[in-house]
């Protein structure tokens, strides 16, 4: 069994390092979350990163831009050409006109597909039989009085690649998403909050149950608590009511979020909350 094991991790080896050569090295896309609701609007941040390590060739390369409902149904597709060094700034307003959608919140899932002309050199990665290509990018949600908040990317779209041979997508789709019980290391300060929403989003292919709470700073009291189910991309923005809220007591003065489990490996939820007469912002969890 051992030796057949080798065999088979050998042969997908070179299997890999040949699609590598062909240019066919796997791709995935990074997800963010977006809103254009309640006084909040959504900036895609995106910069051409092949020129940066190919900076020999003048070629765009092309954003593939798929926007999904909350209800995790695909509304449509978009491609932006991002010049070499050139960085891209979209408007989700403007993304969703352009697919003729008006949705007030949903994900967007972005491949940078790189040029024919920067694919040929793929061969030359380091090790070429390991590479992976992801496109990461940021998300900035702002409202009217130009408050600015900036969430990196998080987590991917499970089991998907794109870009290289179909076997290899299969065997790279075949590797166990884990999702696991979670607490966030970011400590809220109860004093003044009088908002809380945590938006959880299933970026996995198959529904999934968490339950999703607020709780004291050592885990030790669940202040908040509430069981979802998501089906495939869906998303849910749990809202803590302000009443319950009011009624937690003035201790612990910290509280953090959790999920229970995480649905994908790392698919951690994203935060709104308001202070007193403050502003609504928005973190990663």
């Amino acid at each position: 069994m051992i030796a057949l094991a080798e065999l088979r991790s050998k042969v997908a080896g070179r299997a890999f390092e040949q699609a590598a050569r062909w240019g066919k090295v796997p791709r995935r896309a990074y997800v963010h979350y977006f809103i254009e609701s309640e006084g909040l609007h959504s900036r895609i941040h995106l910069q051409n990163f092949y020129s940066t390590f190919w900076p020999q060739y003048d070629v765009p390369a092309s954003a593939s831009i798929q926007v999904h409902g909350a209800d995790g149904a695909t509304i449509g597709t978009h491609e932006v050409q991002i010049p070499r060094f050139g960085s891209m700034f979209l408007e989700v307003r403007d993304l969703l006109g352009a697919i003729g959608t008006s949705v007030p919140e949903g994900t967007v899932a972005i491949d940078l597909q790189p040029a024919p002309q920067v694919r040929k050199d793929f061969g030359d990665l380091p090790e070429p039989a390991a590479a992976q290509i992801n496109t990461p990018f940021w998300m900035a949600y702002y409202d009217a009085d130009e408050n600015y908040m900036y969430v990196h990317s998080i987590e991917r779209l499970d089991r998907t690649f794109f870009g290289t041979l179909k076997p290899i997508s299969w065997l790279l789709s075949r590797a166990p998403s884990v999702g696991e019980h979670w607490r966030s290391w970011r400590l809220l300060d109860r004093e003044g909050l009088t908002e809380l929403q945590i938006v959880v989003i299933n970026h996995g292919t198959v529904p999934g149950t968490t339950k999703v709470g607020v709780y004291s700073r050592d885990d030790a009291e669940t202040l908040f608590e509430t069981e979802i189910e998501l089906q495939p991309k869906e998303l849910r923005r749990v809202r803590v009511p302000s009443e319950e809220i009011a009624r937690w007591p003035d201790r612990p003065e910290h509280v953090r979020i959790g999920l229970d489990p995480l649905l994908t490996a790392n698919g951690k939820p994203y935060v709104l909350m308001r202070y007193s007469g403050g502003p609504l912002s928005i973190h990663h969890g």
